[in-house]
């Protein structure tokens, strides 16, 4: 397909912020496809609508291509020099929207006065296909000389671009490219332009969910249909969209769930999925990537201590004191997602992995099985040593008794607990957060309860000791249907120095001149971020706000806990959880 059919894709998806509008276009879109029977370059569309260049479970090699080479690149092509260049995307704040401006300019120009027209003929002949191809040599592209090699390839690949394409290719480059559509209404334009039904999205989603690489599932659907989509199930070596849980008062919890139910400590560490296959054992972070290495003593006690030749498992990593005893903050284990010196840092900082479910066993899913029957497999095979243990639970038949769990994990240097339900559809819901698992924190009692992630979305510069730093920050949460972030509030307390030269370093990376498309913010800062790094905060209460008026809701007193590096942008805290935090109060 050529690359200018897509980028008419994304240009159509951009121009409106309503949903509906934008599964038509994506279903009118699927159909043509369809009606083709071409579906060559189909994977590649799926992620590039999701902003990526590959799937949720692997990594595109990095592009090395710095701004500066970028404004280069289209200095030669354009004819406009580099300060000009510089004037106007301080303007517009996109690269991609500034090439736009300036190429579609030249080509009015080059149209009145007719020449150049061999540059008009090559336009709009780029080939999806093509653009993988040139976007791999760049990568890899290393050494001596590399530079001018990259920069080579950037030209040739502008050389056969019309403006709107030229606009999406740098947002593709810079990783800005976001199109403001969610997983789910791609998966709703794939259900109606494919199938025809929307009742056919429900199946989709589920498969992605099992198998969260939504090109591989479009390609099946494409070539062999929903019934063979239904097929797809959990497998070696794929991870599974990790099940989630909500937040309800303390005193709704029982009542939601019912009795009886069970509790887990919640623990400060990091979840990790576990495929064991053979000697083989493959880590997945949160974030569904493969840190295998960073764990070299957790792979080794799983080959030792775990009864089953091939499994997957949950659980959750954390640190200890040298005599296994006691828990250490998540910010001990943080040091151990260094590359280098692996081993050093193991023996520096011991971990426990707590287990606490079991997802597949031999050829058999456990996806559809209760809680009940989980856990007791679980049990079954474990080989309980101070590296390795089932997370604590417990049963519960009152909110009493709840409580005085609650106190205990506390104690022991918890973060809460996890209370989970045992009833007859207690299964693991992949990818979902329902009320099937329901996270305690803290206790009401005039404060808030619990903690909330946000995503950092811009930045206030700091005054007085802070002067050169950027002293104040806007956290935003997510709103998932639409795919946007919500600006929810501003942090100034609660940064050590450490702290805040960790951040000034990584802020520089998604420092944006303009508000990023996926951002709603009616807040002015001195600095836009891309939504990228998320921390953790904690304040006196939620809010009815009118400063954050599309959210309707804040945070009083809002202090910074932690860095979540474990965490993407999409795992913070929901719009959702915000009104039903500030219910619960």
């Amino acid at each position: 397909m050529q690359f200018k059919k897509l980028a008419d894709l994304f240009s159509k998806l951009e121009s409106t912020s309503k949903r509906l509008e934008m599964i038509d276009i994506l279903s009118n879109f699927f159909l043509d496809i369809k009606t083709t029977n071409d579906f060559s370059d189909l994977d590649k569309i799926i992620y590039l609508l999701q902003g990526q260049l590959v799937s949720n479970i692997k990594q595109f090699p990095k592009l090395g291509l710095a701004e500066k080479m970028i404004i280069e690149a289209l200095s030669l092509h354009s004819g406009i020099n580099g300060k000009e260049i510089k004037n106007i995307l301080l303007k517009e704040g996109d690269i991609g929207a500034t090439a736009e401006l300036i190429l579609s300019k030249k080509k009015k120009q080059k149209s009145l006065f007719d020449f150049d027209k061999d540059m008009e003929a090559s336009e709009s002949s780029l080939e999806i296909s093509e653009l993988y191809s040139a976007l791999q040599k760049i990568a890899k592209t290393e050494g001596s000389g590399s530079q001018d090699i990259k920069l080579g390839i950037l030209r040739s690949l502008m050389r056969k671009c019309s403006p709107i394409e030229t606009k999406y290719l740098l947002r593709i480059i810079t990783s800005t490219l976001r199109v403001g559509v969610s997983t789910l209404t791609i998966i709703d334009g794939l259900a109606q332009g494919f199938i025809g039904d929307k009742k056919a999205r429900d199946f989709i989603e589920k498969a992605y969910n099992q198998h969260p690489d939504l090109g591989d599932v479009t390609l099946i659907l494409a070539k062999k249909g929903i019934e063979e989509v239904k097929k797809i199930k959990i497998s070696y070596g794929t991870p599974v969209r990790n099940m989630l849980a909500s937040r309800v008062s303390y005193s709704e919890i029982i009542d939601k769930l019912g009795k009886p139910c069970v509790a887990e400590y919640k623990l400060d560490g990091e979840r990790l999925q576990i495929h064991k296959m053979g000697e083989k054992i493959l880590l997945f972070s949160r974030r569904l990537l493969e840190i295998s290495e960073q764990y070299p003593d957790v792979c080794q006690v799983i080959r030792d201590k775990i009864k089953a030749k091939r499994v997957i498992l949950e659980g959750e990593v954390v640190a200890m004191d040298h005599f296994y005893e006691k828990m250490l903050p998540f910010q001990v284990l943080s040091r151990r997602r260094r590359k280098y010196d692996i081993e050093d840092i193991s023996k520096e900082i011991p971990v426990s992995i707590f287990l606490f479910d079991i997802l597949m066993i031999g050829d058999e899913s456990y996806i559809d099985r209760i809680y009940p029957e989980r856990r007791k497999k679980l049990e079954e095979i474990v080989e309980q040593k101070d590296e390795i243990r089932l997370v604590d639970s417990k049963q519960i038949n009152s909110t009493e008794e709840m409580l005085d769990f609650f106190n205990e994990a506390r104690n022991a240097g918890t973060e809460g607990i996890i209370i989970k339900s045992i009833k007859n559809d207690s299964f693991y819901q992949a990818g979902n957060r329902g009320f099937l698992w329901i996270k305690l924190k803290g206790l009401e009692g005039g404060k808030l309860a619990d903690t909330v992630d946000v995503v950092l979305v811009g930045a206030f510069y700091g005054r007085g000791r802070r002067k050169g730093w950027y002293g104040t920050y806007i956290g935003a949460v997510y709103d998932p249907l639409n795919d946007k972030f919500e600006a929810f509030t501003r942090i100034a307390s609660g940064w050590t120095d450490e702290i805040m030269e960790t951040l000034k370093s990584e802020v520089k990376k998604y420092e944006v001149e303009k508000k990023p498309s996926d951002v709603i913010c009616d807040d002015k800062p001195d600095q836009w971020l891309i939504p990228e790094i998320v921390i953790e905060i904690f304040g006196d209460e939620i809010t009815v706000s009118d400063k954050f008026s599309s959210l309707g809701y804040s945070m009083r007193f809002p202090v910074f806990q932690r860095i979540r590096p474990e965490k993407g942008p999409k795992d913070v805290t929901t719009v959702e959880e915000i009104k039903s935090l500030y219910e619960t109060q």
